[in-house]
């Protein structure tokens, strides 16, 4: 009886510290790109998400939007993406240079919008009218694929597949893709960075030259999209404007993400 004891002892023991793994699985991975183990807890509430942590110490921490660049939640990975409303949390459902994600409709709790990514950057909210006329633009850099949906011969119901052949195809352009995947990696990290800065400032109470540091931040956000060269004296006009303590740390970053 003795040994018996021992023996269940021994497999509870087990059991817990199984279970004790299986529930710490959850992990938020930072902008600066640590990653933190712990519990995570999902503050999806209005336009202010955040996400909170719970460490094995129980010390709970909560990371604004801007300050995570993915989390795992309930076998499921989140991540910050940029979607028709603005920045948001998205589930990533299929990952590829062609990433599906879902995502929180307005007033919505569920999961219920669909939204396609491009590794260059270029999104859009699966169509649910003209369907092919929107795909088949939107995926027209690979003209085999673009084709198939053109003819009927993939449709919505093959979205996952028309997601596969799509990626295929640009893994076999590859070569003639990491440059622009790389500059496009380094522009929407610029994007980010004055995204941050203008939050940064929305947030504060009005002051002398808060609607014009805004304006401004907003030009240097077009010409990086345009590729364009940002004009010394915006810079120098932002920098002006935005002297004051609080903003250092945001300003000093989405500088050095533009230079």
């Amino acid at each position: 009886m003795k040994s018996f004891g021992i023996i269940h002892i021994f497999l509870l023991v087990i059991l817990l510290l199984a279970y004790k793994c299986s529930t710490a699985q959850d992990y938020v991975v930072t902008s600066k790109g640590d990653t933190v183990m712990g519990h995570v807890k999902t503050l999806f509430y209005g336009t202010d998400k955040k996400v909170q942590l719970t460490g094995d110490d129980k010390k709970k921490t909560v990371y604004p939007m801007f300050q995570v660049k993915a989390f795992r939640f309930k076998d499921e990975i989140y991540q910050p993406v940029k979607g028709p409303d603005g920045y948001t949390f998205m589930k990533l459902v299929k990952s590829g240079y062609l990433s599906l994600y879902s995502y929180q409709l307005p007033n919505q709790v569920t999961f219920d919008g669909s939204y396609l990514l491009r590794r260059d950057g270029k999104g859009m909210d699966v169509p649910n009218l003209s369907f092919k006329k929107y795909m088949k633009n939107f995926l027209e850099d690979c003209p085999a694929v673009a084709e198939k949906i053109d003819n009927g011969e993939l449709g919505k119901k093959e979205l996952h597949k028309i997601i596969d052949e799509y990626n295929q195809c640009i893994t076999e352009k590859t070569p003639d893709r990491n440059k622009a995947i790389a500059e496009q990696a380094a522009q929407d990290k610029s994007i980010i960075a004055w995204d941050v800065l203008a939050e940064n400032v929305k947030g504060q109470p009005d002051f002398d030259g808060k609607t014009n540091a805004l304006e401004m931040i907003q030009e240097i956000k077009e010409k990086i999209v345009k590729s364009e060269k940002i004009p010394n004296f915006l810079l120098e006009g932002v920098k002006s404007s935005l002297s004051q303590d609080i903003f250092k740390t945001d300003l000093e970053n989405a500088l050095k993400e533009t230079n």
